[in-house]
């Protein structure tokens, strides 16, 4: 018997530009604490359309940074979540020059923070985010573009040059 190759479906990507949109970046974030920041990316979220019950969004994000901080060091915080507020996946930056206090293992100030919401059915997506920016924060210049882009703009062209080089 011969058997046949199985088709696979082709794999949702999960670049950063494709589900970051103008919208849903936060140009400058001020120098506040995680459950405040976490707080202004709900009313950012909420405010683009991108969910509605902020509050239990919110819960379900600050239920996961009880469990351990998503401040992974060397300035930059991944704060992530599942919700079915969200299709599939959405991602919300800001950057924070001054740092935010994130209870970074590290002790330093964060200064980037990537919030991920994703649905539940869409756990493969959720994890391939997560690693995606992985890969991107590994670029100190990324990160030192981010920090210093003086628009929305300019921190979604750092994201499409970066995501060009992986």
């Amino acid at each position: 018997k011969k058997s046949t190759p199985v088709k696979k479906a082709p794999a949702k990507k999960a670049a950063a530009k494709k589900v970051l949109a103008k919208k849903a970046a936060s140009a400058a974030a001020p120098g506040i604490g995680r459950s405040a920041i976490t707080g202004r990316f709900m009313s950012v979220a909420a405010a683009k359309g991108i969910i509605k019950d902020q509050a239990a969004v919110l819960e379900r994000l600050l239920e996961r940074e009880r469990i351990q901080s998503t401040a992974v060091g060397s300035g930059i915080a991944i704060p992530h979540c599942f919700t079915d507020e969200i299709a599939d996946l959405a991602i919300v930056v800001a950057r924070a020059p001054g740092g935010i206090a994130f209870d970074s293992f590290d002790g330093r100030p964060t200064h980037v923070v990537f919030l991920l919401m994703g649905n539940r059915q869409e756990h493969g997506l959720h994890l391939k985010a997560l690693a995606r920016i992985a890969r991107l924060i590994k670029s100190t210049a990324f990160i030192d573009r981010v920090i210093a882009a003086d628009s929305v703009d300019a921190m979604v062209r750092a994201f499409e040059e970066e995501e060009a080089k992986i």
